[in-house]
């Protein structure tokens, strides 16, 4: 059936609030990597203190290594089966899995719970959650459905991120002490309250996501008279076809370029402010809860508006990788003055965050058809998120051999890779205007 109406915007909401969390568990590091380094390493002896950044990046790798081969099997079976189940069952996968992590268990059973993160968000809710925002809006809305989509996970990472803030800054005791027992405690809480609202949005999608779900933008296709492309049966020839478009291509390659940025920044800005600045764990939570999911939810509604007003989302993400790479110059050039290297870090924030907003409104721009969208979006999502895979365990090594020198890598890294996503989105743009000649041509 076609939602329409208000149940719609509901069902957005439902499906960004669950995405919203899927993404923010496995990546708490964003937001306490300080806290965590304490909790693996002293509270309970998971890791040394010599390679407890190393450990944290091993687990890192294990979640996006299970990413990149679970996105095009995501992809698979959101064209194949009702996005409805594989949504409940990612969800309650990760939500179980959130009570484990709770309990801060041994090394190996960590790892055994990011690869089960790993398989619910790649495999079950990941591409199928992409598919659903796809068919909320008709052709014309895909920039405001993907931007409202990331404004509404903002909102959940927002008050998730100052619920943990709130929960671990218990475990600071008169006198600047830390006690580490009210930190485990209340780390436990925290994952235990995340469990929990995974299992509520996964009897919220039972009971309010219809079984089959028809997009709008083939209800409009119907509304004029024109034939509705069948969703394309998974097989071998059907990947050729996505492996064989140009398109995804070029937009895996730009969004690999756009996410290093996010990777990079979201991962290791908060604690590059205490060891570089000296600020506290706590302000620098505060400051990371602040970029990545305030600044994150604004920046990700607005640039669907300005991609609107641009006319093009691909061009709409080439002049924000533009922006991003001279603002991580800046940080360079900046970091002995303090207070204007966070004022930098804060405008970064907003750009290279606004980028997710549009990631996947871009398909139809290079000519992937809808009946396509999930194994598309999971081939695209496999090349896109590799820095999931290899960059926290890079990051990890590189702090751990060269201390705070190892900061200013990460950020030749994303250096680089603006300079390149920078040339690939201008191909991209000029392979979009080709496609929108031919079109024309054949009408």
């Amino acid at each position: 059936m076609v939602i329409t109406g208000k149940k719609r915007w509901f069902i957005l909401v439902v499906i960004s609030l669950m995405a919203g969390i899927m993404v923010y568990l496995p990546f708490l590091r964003y937001s306490y990597y300080d806290q965590m380094v304490l909790l693996f390493s002293r509270y309970k002896q998971v890791a040394s203190e010599s390679n407890v950044h190393g450990f944290i990046g091993s687990y890192s790798f294990w979640f996006g290594l299970v990413c990149t081969f679970g996105y095009p099997i995501g992809g698979v079976l959101a064209d194949r089966f009702g996005e409805k189940w594989l949504m409940i069952i990612g969800s309650l996968i990760m939500g179980i899995c959130s009570f484990w992590f709770g309990l801060i268990p041994g090394k190996v059973s960590i790892i055994v719970i990011h690869i089960l993160y790993g398989v619910g968000s790649s495999f079950f809710i990941w591409s199928a959650y992409l598919k659903t925002v796809r068919k909320l809006g008709n052709s014309k809305e895909q920039g405001v459905m993907f931007s409202t989509s990331e404004f509404i996970r903002a909102i959940i990472g927002m008050m998730l991120g100052f619920l943990g803030v709130g929960l671990l800054n218990r475990a600071i005791m008169p006198g600047n002490k830390l006690d580490l027992e009210v930190l485990g405690a209340q780390w436990r809480n925290m994952l235990f309250i995340d469990g929990a609202i995974f299992l509520i949005l996964a009897l919220i999608i039972f009971l309010v996501l219809p079984n089959n779900v028809i997009g709008a933008e083939e209800a409009e296709l119907a509304q004029t008279g024109n034939h509705i492309p069948e969703p394309e049966k998974i097989s071998v020839s059907s990947i050729l076809k996505v492996l064989k478009m140009p398109g995804t291509w070029l937009l895996s390659l730009l969004i690999f370029f756009c996410y290093s940025f996010t990777a990079a920044a979201n991962g290791y800005l908060g604690s590059y402010t205490v060891n570089v600045f000296g600020i506290s764990q706590t302000q620098a939570s505060t400051f990371a809860v602040l970029r990545n999911y305030i600044i994150a939810g604004v920046s990700t509604l607005a640039i669907g508006f300005i991609a609107d007003k641009i006319g093009s989302r691909i061009k709409t993400l080439g002049y924000y990788l533009v922006a991003a790479t001279i603002l991580t110059v800046a940080v360079l050039l900046t970091k002995n003055a303090e207070i204007l290297c966070i004022a930098i870090t804060f405008i970064f924030a907003v750009v290279y965050s606004g980028m997710r907003g549009i990631y996947f409104a871009t398909l139809s721009e290079v000519g992937i058809p809808l009946s396509l969208t999930g194994a598309a979006t999971g081939v695209i999502s496999l090349i896109c998120y590799l820095p999931d895979v290899f960059f926290p365990k890079l990051a990890g090594g590189w702090l751990d051999r060269y201390g705070n020198r190892g900061y200013d890598l990460i950020w030749y890294w994303v250096i680089g890779c603006g300079i390149l996503g920078i040339l690939i989105s201008v191909i991209s743009v000029r392979y979009s205007k080709k496609l929108k000649t031919q079109e024309t041509l054949e009408k």
